[in-house]
């Protein structure tokens, strides 16, 4: 009977330690170009510049965006992140391009807009 409940509470510890899910870092990004459409196939990198003498998780994720104009990066550590995107406009002669930062912080989801314009 004694070894029935050991057994019991045993499993009963390792199923709910099991159940336990990091947090995800996730930021969601969404593109739109100067008349505030969405923009559908640009692509989105987030990265990290590398400094002397600084320790950066030096992550990258490069996505391209769905038909809302928007990616989705789970990155596992909380980050400062430069944030690009750009397409080829519709007529391919002119690089629609944008950029900004984004700060992902751990278990929260955190969404950014990036507007891109033409470049000259």
């Amino acid at each position: 009977m004694k070894i029935s409940k050991l057994l019991f509470i045993i499993i009963t510890i390792f199923s709910m330690s099991s159940c336990y899910e990091e947090p995800l870092t996730k930021g969601i990004i969404t593109v739109y170009d100067s008349s505030g459409n969405n923009v559908v196939g640009a692509t989105v990198k987030l990265f990290q510049e590398e400094i002397v003498g600084v320790s950066q998780t030096n992550v990258m994720s490069t996505l391209v965006s769905d038909f809302n104009g928007q990616t989705e990066h789970i990155i596992e550590l909380e980050a400062l992140m430069n944030v690009e995107a750009y397409k080829l406009s519709e007529s391919s002669d002119t690089i629609l391009y944008g950029a900004s930062t984004i700060r992902l912080t751990r278990g929260k989801t955190i969404y950014k807009n990036i507007e891109i314009l033409p470049v000259n």
